[in-house]
């Protein structure tokens, strides 16, 4: 069977769930071997509403029988249903990996009650306190707050100096990964930065820079916060 999986990276660690329609790239696993290839989408600055339609014929190329992705546009499930493939989405907060095994050990209702750990929001900020600023653009990242968004409980995370912005922000990415961080919450991000997140699912959210941590915290459960244009 081949399951595609939007996905935010080109590996099967990578975070599953991205929505359809906006995600950059799918993986197709076939779910005997575990063997897959990436299958990128083009973006659409003009019409987004093609990128939607180059997915599903690539899909269907590829003999797809099965997708997972996040939020799906009504229109864009029926198509794909009457191509014969099964769509399953609400998909968040899990590997690529993970989401093929839970479709194939718990069939599309494994999937669906999957419940995802909880969101773990690295905010870059300089402080340690929820009250603290945000980092300002065209700064070094050097430090992160560590926050539960459910309890607000947080705990300061520091990145190791450097001596260029470059190595800044490797350390910096390097930071977040090691906090457990599924989400880094930042006012600017380099482009290389963003694809070594996504690499190891670490989803990214642009926030204004003259708000606190709080702030950007409660603005991200709101659901306003963007997605950098280049992932």
């Amino acid at each position: 069977m081949k399951i595609a999986v939007s996905s935010l990276g080109s590996s099967l660690d990578a975070w599953a769930g991205t929505a359809f329609g906006v995600c950059s790239q799918f993986l197709v696993v076939d779910t005997e071997s575990m063997d897959y290839v990436v299958l990128s989408v083009p973006p659409d600055q003009i019409d987004p509403t093609k990128v939607s339609l180059y997915a599903i014929r690539a899909l269907a190329n590829q003999q797809v029988q099965v997708v997972l992705t996040g939020q799906v546009k009504d229109i864009c499930r029926q198509t794909m249903l009457s191509l014969g493939m099964e769509v399953i989405d609400g998909v968040e907060r899990v590997s690529v990996r993970e989401a093929i095994e839970l479709y194939v050990s718990q069939g599309a209702q494994g999937v669906k009650d999957y419940e995802p750990p909880p969101n773990k929001l690295a905010v870059s900020c300089h402080g340690s306190s929820l009250d603290a600023r945000l980092s300002q653009k065209g700064e070094p990242c050097t430090s992160f707050l560590l926050v539960d968004p459910q309890t607000m409980d947080f705990q300061a995370i520091q990145v190791q100096p450097a001596d260029t912005p470059e190595q800044s922000s490797v350390n910096a990415v390097r930071a977040a990964a090691r906090s457990g961080a599924t989400v880094v919450i930042t006012p600017q991000i380099r482009p290389a930065c963003c694809t070594a997140l996504r690499a190891l699912a670490i989803a990214v959210a642009l926030v204004e820079e003259d708000m606190t941590v709080r702030e950007a915290v409660l603005a991200y459960e709101r659901g306003e916060l963007a997605t950098p244009p280049y992932l």
